[in-house]
């Protein structure tokens, strides 16, 4: 019995492992082997799409003293009432554009297959869902009025280096805000305008608004205001935008509340950048800090006037958005250094930012 057990397990082998006279035939190797491409390296680009200016009102209006600071984190109450559900996301590079389905409830957006490329960055357009957006308005400190959302373009370059680019933004504006109050400047000044024809590229080179902020603590996702700033451009007409309560600032006030100034000094540190059509070459727009504190004030996180360094932007139809961060003066005096204190940590590997 025990001989025909073990005659039954070799011949199940045999049978398993071909019963054939010939030898397999071995891989060839060297320079007969087959060539084969290994597949295109791609990633997954994920963040967040939101409308800036509910962003900013729903910040400067939040009740009460104890406030959470103005950052795009996910679980942020302003956050919550200015994410836009039901979009999506378009990036363009230097491939065929890749898109992301649509946004969740929360804003939350996921682009996968990218192509890595180490060179030649990314630029995020923000798609409106078919109708018109739902934001999420129970308990919501500032009523949000009927708007048309457009496609818009962030100026910020993603960089996909890495398998996974988290954590990244895609702003969204509508018919209520900045762009209402340009057209209403501008049909106050000779120049009947409306939103439409303010976007279209017939009558306008395209618009940028510039959001610039003192330095944020993490990423880009602080994005607190500054005031006291003064722009200047090289092309078109660059118009600062501010805000007071609807039917309470001047005439122009667009439903949300903002109106624009010819005025260089910003509020908060919005602005609008109108370029003439048909232009292509590059437009340099610079921010100055010019906030002096005075001798007896408490000093603040950080020493001003801080230091904004110009911003290049290509001339691109549409409505596009800039944010743009201010850092302290490099020339002044560092801290002391206190021979005590242990060594800082080696920084941290942040290539998952995606920043070029």
């Amino acid at each position: 019995m025990k001989a025909r057990s073990l005659t039954a397990t070799f011949l199940l082998a045999a049978t398993l492992g071909g019963c054939s006279d010939s030898e397999p035939v071995p891989p060839e190797e060297g320079t007969n082997a087959p060539i084969g491409e290994l597949p295109e390296r791609r990633a997954t680009v994920s963040g967040v799409v939101y409308d800036p200016e509910a962003f900013f009102l729903t910040v400067l209006n939040f009740p009460g003293e104890e406030t959470p600071p103005p950052a795009l984190f996910e679980d942020t109450p302003y956050l919550l009432f200015s994410a836009i559900p039901g979009a999506t996301v378009r990036l363009a590079g230097s491939g065929a554009p890749v898109s992301s389905g649509t946004s969740s409830f929360a804003g939350i957006w996921q682009v996968e297959g990218v192509p890595l490329d180490a060179t030649t960055p990314y630029l995020a357009e923000a798609i409106p869902p078919a109708g018109p957006v739902e934001f999420f308005t129970e308990g919501a400190p500032f009523p949000l009025p009927p708007a048309t959302h457009y496609p818009t373009t962030y100026l910020r370059p993603i960089q996909v280096n890495v398998n996974e680019c988290t954590s990244q933004t895609a702003p969204m504006v509508g018919s209520a805000g900045a762009l209402d109050a340009v057209a209403q400047y501008l049909t106050g000044e000779g120049t009947p305008t409306t939103v439409e024809q303010l976007l279209d590229p017939a009558r306008t080179g395209g618009v940028v608004l510039f959001w610039v902020h003192p330095p944020s603590f993490f990423y880009d996702y602080f994005v607190i205001p500054l005031d006291s700033v003064v722009g200047e451009t090289s092309a078109g007409t660059l118009l600062s935008v501010n805000w007071a309560p609807p039917g309470v600032g001047p005439p122009g006030q667009s439903p949300m509340g903002f109106f624009a100034s010819s005025d260089p000094t910003g509020f908060f540190g919005y602005y609008a950048l109108v370029l003439p059509p048909g232009l292509t070459t590059p437009v340099t727009v610079t921010f100055r800090d010019t906030y002096v504190p005075a001798p007896e004030e408490p000093p603040g996180p950080y020493p001003r006037p801080l230091v904004i360094s110009p911003v290049t932007v290509q001339p691109r139809a549409g409505v596009s958005v800039q944010r743009v961060y201010a850092y302290p003066d490099p020339s002044l005096p560092a801290p002391p250094v206190d021979p005590l204190e242990d060594p800082p940590p080696p920084p941290l590997d942040e290539r998952w930012l995606c920043q070029p």
